[in-house]
């Protein structure tokens, strides 16, 4: 385990005799017992924009957004507080939908 120390004493440019900030004990520098970690590169989703989300769609096509109707993924519609929507996830009895300002789950298909 790693934990926080305090230099007490340097040869040079390299820490001869530290203090444990947890149990305040003292011991000669041991240097550092963990390597260095490499960054490793993550897997990000592309990052898209509002535009280019809606480019190829028919926003006059939108139906109005009802709790009462069903909706698919990819389908583009209009809320009423929050406007234009696309669906990205249907998961049963909600869906997630990408506004401009946000994205929202909301219920769709109920009775």
């Amino acid at each position: 385990m790693v934990l926080g120390h305090t230099v007490l004493a340097m040869v040079g440019s390299r820490p001869a005799r530290v203090r444990c900030n947890t149990c305040q004990g003292e011991h000669n520098y041991r240097g550092s017992a963990v390597p260095a970690r490499k960054a490793e590169p993550r897997d990000r989703p592309a990052v898209t924009s509002w535009e280019a989300l809606l480019a190829k769609k028919d926003l006059a096509r939108a139906r109005r957004y009802t709790v009462r109707e069903k909706f698919a993924e990819d389908e583009v519609l209009n809320h009423p507080v929050f406007g234009i929507g696309l669906v990205q996830e249907v998961r049963g009895d909600k869906i997630q939908v990408a506004f401009k300002a946000d994205v929202k789950t909301l219920v769709h298909g109920r009775v």
